[in-house]
């Protein structure tokens, strides 16, 4: 691989062919020829053959009609640009990092010298956004300032690109931003503009990332109370930003337990957790002095048997005097999945199952959450919530508050389904 900063100012190289510099000739046109240029719009060009700067990938078969790819790579004098081409006509031309159809990962595949010569940090980076990839190989390609910002910053780059590529964004004026002052750039792709803002992003490294994890870092970096915390942690993290978009009211505690390599599953274990915790002892301290996942989930087993040990006293009699009758069920069971019918029976099965479900009562009462029972594939206690106009799956949970295996998810699905 080459170094990231061996390639500049090669956009503004033309390249003539030798069949363009031939005089021009004119030649009738057969009349299936006349037709077709009609019908084409005028801004489709006749293709004059490839050059060294293109490769070209050839999509008929996969299509179902004649229609190849052309594509420059890092060494290109435009870099990245593409162009399709059926039967001799240019059909589209690339405008500045719009990516083409078809993901960069599948034609680096089927050419492997497209993506000859991007320097290894580069790869390493479009790893982490592949739904960005082609805007980054291309900005980077075409723009000194872009590289030095995937080098010193590439979270923000990563910000930046997104918006560029939203905002159909020029080259020149991409640059133009990319070279200014970073809390002007922040700003203007819809940041807080602040210098402070730009040393945190330096220090937060990049890990894979999805289109709408991108959007809730955005919206989460939008908070002055999320910044606060960000800024006070030693090693800030994406993860520790996703967390804060789902769950706002966070402490420094808190969010050292996730590390920077924790699984999605585990971030969604730790919230629910602590709204756990905060349902069943909702004036406590104990919460906010846990240290680690060990000592939040000790707090939340002594708090679930302490409800559920009070549950059995008083039983459902005075859930049913505070909150009324139990409502009614809005999705009738099957053989392996059953509603519970009674306050009784709610506080019975957070029992069986040694969890907090009995907690939820006020959710209950208000229609926001309704609780089944699964018997098979294995036993789960089931949550829906009302998800645009139908009922959807909020949560499943085993024994202790265990996470359910994909083959009962998918047969919750399947159940769901049977009523949409």
């Amino acid at each position: 691989m080459k170094p990231l900063f061996a390639q500049d100012g090669r956009q503004d190289k033309k390249h003539v062919s030798l069949w363009e510099r031939l005089p021009s000739r004119k030649v009738a046109l057969l009349p299936w020829q006349r037709l077709k240029k009609v019908l084409l719009p005028s801004c489709r060009s006749t293709h004059h053959g490839e050059d060294a700067n293109w490769r070209s990938v050839d999509l008929s078969a996969q299509l179902g009609y004649p229609l190849t790819l052309e594509i420059q790579g890092w060494c290109g004098s435009s870099p990245f640009a593409w162009r399709s081409i059926s039967e001799g006509t240019i059909i589209v031309k690339s405008c500045f990092l719009q990516a083409p159809g078809i993901p960069l990962e599948m034609l680096l595949a089927r050419d492997d010298i497209i993506g000859e010569d991007v320097p290894s940090e580069l790869v390493f980076l479009g790893n982490n956004v592949p739904f960005l990839r082609y805007a980054l190989y291309q900005a980077c390609a075409c723009l000194t300032s872009a590289r030095q910002l995937a080098v010193d910053c590439p979270l923000l780059l990563i910000f930046a690109l997104d918006w560029a590529h939203r905002m159909d964004i020029e080259q020149a004026e991409l640059a133009a931003w990319l070279s200014s002052k970073r809390a002007r750039l922040l700003e203007t792709i819809g940041l807080p503009g602040s210098a402070s803002l730009a040393r945190l992003l330096r220090r937060i490294p990049v890990t894979p990332l999805t289109n709408w994890q991108l959007d809730a870092a955005r919206q989460c970096l939008q908070h002055p109370d999320a910044l606060a915390l960000l800024r006070h942690l030693t090693h800030p993290t994406l993860n520790h930003v996703w967390f804060l978009h789902r769950f706002p009211a966070s402490w420094p505690k808190l969010l050292e337990m996730i590390g920077q390599d924790a699984p999605l599953h585990e971030i969604i274990w730790l919230q629910r957790m602590v709204l756990d915790i905060q349902r069943l002892a909702p004036n406590g301290t104990q919460l906010y002095r846990a240290s680690d996942p060990q000592a939040l989930q000790q707090l939340h087993d002594d708090l679930v048997e302490r409800f559920n040990a009070l549950s059995r006293e008083n039983c459902g009699a005075a859930f049913a005097m505070q909150y009324g009758d139990y409502p009614e069920a809005p999705l009738p069971g099957d053989a392996d999945i059953v509603a519970l019918t009674s306050w009784d029976a709610l506080l019975e099965e957070g029992k069986r199952m040694h969890h907090c479900i009995g907690s939820y009562a006020a959710q209950i009462a208000a229609r926001q959450v309704i609780v089944y029972h699964m018997q098979a594939p294995e036993v789960l206690t089931i949550a829906l919530a009302p998800q645009g106009g139908k009922w959807g799956l909020q949560e499943a949970r085993g024994y202790c508050n265990a996470s359910p295996s994909e083959v009962s998810l998918k047969a919750i699905q399947w159940w769901l389904a049977a009523y949409y």
